[in-house]
């Protein structure tokens, strides 16, 4: 009894040592005071992910539209490696994408920057153009990001659309019903 009790104090030790540990490197952050907004306080901080893939490349004209997608996802990966799965806030559409992204969520961590150019006016990332994206869940934690085509209109056959492999994988297990 003695020797299970013993290795049970120093089992809880290690793990609480594991979790409280600073030896891991933590990513470069800066910190960004928000303005007031109704369902924050006035002190309130996001951490912005700064040295990320989408905030030191989204935006650059270099890119193809398939690589600002793909960017989209990893920064989708980000939030859900950083804000755990019962903390996360539902998303449903394009502005529930950037809420949560730029910081609005539990651990007020931003992958993406909160006064990015391509966020417009209504809360909506957009792309070269200042179309919105087409974002929505097809899971808790894949989601499907849609782009204007061509043509200029979303949900038509020449939009181009990103989906991460467990994304794809969904889609097709969902196809061979």
């Amino acid at each position: 009894m003695k020797t299970a009790l013993t290795f049970l104090v120093i089992l809880l030790g290690g793990l609480f040592w594991f979790f409280k540990s600073d030896e891991f490197q933590k990513p470069e952050i800066l910190d960004l005071k928000l303005e007031r907004r109704s369902d924050q306080t006035a002190n309130s901080q996001v951490t912005i992910l700064a040295n990320a893939p989408f905030a030191k490349k989204f935006g650059n004209e270099d890119l193809s539209i398939h690589e600002e997608l793909d960017l989209l996802q990893l920064a989708f990966q980000d939030y859900l490696s950083f804000v755990k799965k019962r903390y996360r806030r539902p998303i449903g559409d394009n502005r529930d994408f950037v809420e949560v992204m730029t910081g609005n969520n539990h651990y007020r961590i931003a992958p993406i920057p909160p006064q990015h150019p391509r966020i417009n006016n209504r809360g909506e990332l957009t792309d070269r153009l200042g179309n919105p994206y087409a974002i929505h869940p097809l899971a808790e934690d894949i989601i499907e990001v849609r782009a204007v085509g061509t043509d200029g209109l979303l949900w038509t056959e020449d939009d181009v659309i990103n989906l991460t492999l467990a994304g794809r994988e969904l889609e097709k297990k969902r196809k061979n019903r």
